[in-house]
């Protein structure tokens, strides 16, 4: 263990006197020292993890963004579809309308 030659007097909260207590160690100074030390060792394995999750959370948003883009994209197809469905029923009811009059007048030009 490193030569301790900082000699320091704090103050704390009940909270972090009793977080500190809590600690692995022999007394409060090897608590608190274990507590920063472990504190530091676990920073930058965390600061490592949210890196990873952040970059995991944009390439969830890009997924989202291409099924939003998919599905307008199906949204204007499927209009497309209700028009053209909408265009044939129309045709097809000119259609039986001159069959009609065809049956009606057989002088028609059409067969």
């Amino acid at each position: 263990m490193a030569k301790k030659n900082n000699l320091k007097s704090v103050r704390l909260s009940d909270q972090v006197m009793d977080y500190v207590i809590n600690f692995e160690g022999d007394g409060f100074n090897q608590k608190f020292e274990n507590l920063v030390l472990f504190c530091m060792e676990q920073e930058e394995t965390k600061k490592q993890k949210i890196a990873f999750l952040d970059q995991q959370i944009i390439k969830q948003y890009k997924k989202l963004d291409a099924l939003r883009q998919l599905t307008s994209e199906i949204g204007d197809v499927r209009r497309a579809l209700t028009h053209l469905e909408r265009q044939t029923n129309d045709l097809s009811d000119l259609m039986d309308k001159l069959l009609k009059d065809k049956d009606d007048d057989p002088e028609l030009p059409f067969p």
